[in-house]
């Protein structure tokens, strides 16, 4: 069995002190930056790995950022959607001690269990959340424990949070103004369930656009359900079922998108001809679909590398207000 690299083995190969090498494996400021990419190069070579329970023993702390993966479609993104995601988070972790733990939430298991068996387990340094709720439970938790974690979406606790969040309410507010100038008048939107606190958003803004251009909000023509291809299609068959259908969608994601689509082939629609549609997509399935799909795109991958970037930032004493960010989403014109 070959002997495990160590600090000393680092140390000798470069004629360096074990302090020295250390330092420059955490990018020290003391240490010159050609002597930590001479150490960096050198531990490659020999395949030093930091042993993690001596360095937990040492700083006593985990050096493990979780996330939670959750059974319901509303609260887990597609396959490729989830990976982009975790590559973000993965990235921000580069050049850092920290690994990534992804905790499950079971089917039978209420909301808050999960964030018990991290914090009371001592399982990991800080807690990445998403599918946030205005008085979310597990926010106040953690709150309440002084444990460090970021929120993908706002809150409505008065306790400042680290969140990063895509703002919501622009997305239906400029999707209604386009489809407007286009001639619509019957716009429908499909939201996320009303236990989000994002669905409050879309919402707000998809009315304000509506007073704006002096159109009456029709409670018929928003609907709120999961993101999931079956939504999508029963969601559509409801709106064809009106006196007076929409003439476009707003859909909330490319799940519930794709739904529309089949449920369209099905009917003999055509895009664009019969229906305009404007989805929200946090990857670029849409972009490849055809027909060419307009959305508002605020990418899956870097809303992952920005909440780790928060949360390591949190984990080195930064306050909750300095680190919170609204994100703009780009509309991308495909059709």
């Amino acid at each position: 069995m070959m002997k495990r690299a160590t600090l000393k083995t680092v140390a000798q190969e470069l004629g360096l002190s074990v302090t020295t090498v250390s330092r420059a494996l955490k990018n020290g400021p003391e240490v010159r930056p050609e002597t930590i990419a001479r150490v960096k190069e050198v531990a490659n070579s020999v395949g030093y790995i930091p042993h993690q329970s001596g360095l937990s023993l040492r700083t006593g702390r985990t050096h493990t950022i979780s996330l939670i993966l959750s059974p319901e479609p509303q609260s887990a993104f597609p396959a490729m959607g989830f990976m982009f995601y975790c590559q973000g988070i993965i990235r921000a972790l580069e050049e850092t001690p920290y690994t990534l733990s992804i905790q499950p939430r079971l089917t039978h298991e209420d909301f808050l269990k999960p964030i018990q068996r991290i914090v009371e387990g001592q399982l990991a340094d800080g807690v990445i959340i998403g599918q946030t709720r205005g008085q979310d439970l597990r926010a106040k938790y953690l709150l309440e424990h002084d444990f460090p974690f970021v929120s993908f979406g706002r809150t409505e606790l008065f306790t400042p949070h680290p969140y990063f969040d895509v703002r919501h309410e622009h997305i239906t507010h400029e999707s209604c103004l386009r489809l407007q100038k286009q001639g619509h008048q019957r716009i429908a939107l499909i939201n996320p369930p009303e236990s989000l606190n994002y669905t409050g958003h879309r919402l707000m803004g998809y009315r304000q656009a509506l007073a704006e251009s002096g159109q009456a909000f029709d409670e018929s023509l928003v609907i709120s359900s999961e993101l999931s291809f079956e939504a999508g299609r029963t969601i559509f068959r409801q709106f064809r079922s009106l006196p007076d259908p929409p003439s476009a969608i707003l859909s909330p994601g490319v799940s519930t998108t794709l739904g529309i689509l089949e449920e369209m082939r099905v009917s003999g629609m055509t895009l664009a001809r019969d229906l305009d549609l404007i989805a929200f997509e946090g990857t670029n399935y849409l972009e490849f679909n055809n027909p060419r799909i307009n959305a508002y795109h605020s990418s899956l991958e870097l809303a992952g590398e920005q909440l780790c970037r928060l949360l390591l930032r949190r984990l080195e004493g930064e306050s909750a207000e300095a680190l919170q960010i609204l994100h703009t989403p780009e509309f991308r014109e495909r059709s």
